[in-house]
């Protein structure tokens, strides 16, 4: 009633069909429950092999990104728990899973996401983030290493998070102390990466594939494309949460481009272990700008 703006006797016209509901009313479900609008269709067994990742609020606070973590542990175990699944994820930025078993650069990304809704020109203090945030992200990061996955990077996927950092630290927020650690934070990512981009495995023994693109074109998106003896889940760099259809066309459109980025882009592996080197040290001559 709250939710519709509407009385109960109008409420139960609505559910028991007799009264149908208007778009304006499907988008106030939609948001209200975090689900898409083809979620709330009767019938969704006609879309029963396309599975949609729930769409989320924009962050404002540390209980939107509480609601964003546990939401993304949710699709994470959904694809998990399917057989031979594998992630297809497209990283423009460094992948948020990928460091969130730091505790300095988690803490730094919630304290971004919150940044516009804090006080103005509040400095950067991990101790002000809750740690059970952490804790989720550290979690987040345990579960990622637990699934196939095929990577398609850019080269300046670092660029961005070293910016933020660089900008922070510049600015006043930041002491040179905290600035330090998340600067050897960094590196041990990039180790991390290394190592999986080497040995073709995540740290729990998962096939692991990185493919060095000069661009991307996928949108943001995730979907979970599921047949009766295999499954595939497609995220975007962005997110693993934000599709709002579930249209199926959106798999074919995926494969195509993932497929298209998989023929252009060069395959890093331990017989290119010039090229990774190459990549690394790139990477490490921005880190060490901080």
């Amino acid at each position: 009633m709250e939710v519709l703006g509407c009385s109960r006797a109008s409420l139960y016209r609505k559910r028991t069909g007799s009264t149908p509901l208007t778009a304006d009313e499907l988008i106030k479900l939609a948001n209200h429950f975090s689900i898409s609008i083809d979620a709330l269709r009767s019938e969704p067994e006609e879309n029963s092999l396309v599975v949609v990742c729930s769409t989320l609020p924009p962050i404002k606070n540390y209980s939107d990104i509480d609601f964003y973590l546990d939401n993304t542990r949710k699709n994470l175990e959904l694809a998990l728990s399917q057989p031979n699944a594998q992630l297809y994820f497209t990283a423009s930025d460094v992948p948020l899973y990928r460091y969130m078993n730091q505790p300095g650069l988690s803490a730094f990304r919630y304290y971004l996401w919150v940044i516009e809704n804090l006080r103005r020109n509040e400095r950067f203090d991990p101790t002000a983030v809750p740690s059970e945030l952490v804790n989720k992200g550290l979690k987040l990061n345990e579960m990622s290493q637990s699934i196939k996955t095929t990577e398609f990077w850019v080269h300046t996927a670092f660029d961005n998070l070293v910016h933020q950092i660089k900008f922070i630290a510049e600015t006043g927020r930041m002491s040179k102390k905290l600035c330090l650690q998340l600067k050897e934070e960094l590196h041990q990512v990039l180790d991390g990466l290394i190592k999986d981009i080497l040995k073709e495995r995540t740290p729990q023994g998962q096939p692991y594939q990185m493919i060095l693109c000069n661009y991307l074109t996928l949108s943001d998106g995730a979907l979970l494309d599921i047949g009766p003896n295999n499954s595939r889940v497609l995220f975007s760099y962005g997110s693993i949460n934000y599709l709002k259809s579930s249209n199926p066309y959106l798999i074919d459109t995926y494969r195509r481009g993932l497929r298209y980025h998989k023929l252009e882009g060069q395959q890093l592996g331990p017989l290119e272990d010039e090229l990774v080197e190459i990549f690394a040290n790139k990477v490490r001559e921005k880190i060490n700008e901080l």
